[in-house]
């Protein structure tokens, strides 16, 4: 069995991910969610494909911490869904404070 030695561009701290796409997502190793404002990392997680499982996020809005998964980001409204819920909640963009990743 023939074993190829790959090279990861791991010696300045950034990790190199690719998708099934072939596009290439670079992370620093710090926490993803301080580098980005709320609004950008809803954009990022709204973008996540189909297939991929949806990381559990905590939400501040309204100064009311929610746990949960974002399942879409339509215009101005952000659609989640709660950690023990079956249902999917509709919150509005300009209420958001912050965003935070727990579980990936």
């Amino acid at each position: 069995m023939d074993v190829k030695k790959v090279d990861l561009p791991c010696a300045d701290g950034k990790y190199t991910i690719q998708n099934t796409l072939k596009r290439h997502i670079n992370l620093h190793a710090k926490n993803i969610s301080t580098s980005y404002t709320a609004e950008e990392l809803v954009e990022l997680l709204s973008r996540l494909p189909a297939f991929a499982p949806k990381p559990v996020c905590k939400f501040i809005i309204n100064d009311r911490t929610l746990f949960g998964k974002l399942e879409q980001k339509k215009e101005s409204s952000l659609f989640i869904r709660h950690k023990f819920g079956k249902k999917v909640v509709q919150y509005q963009m300009e209420q958001l404070q912050s965003v935070d990743i727990l579980k990936y």
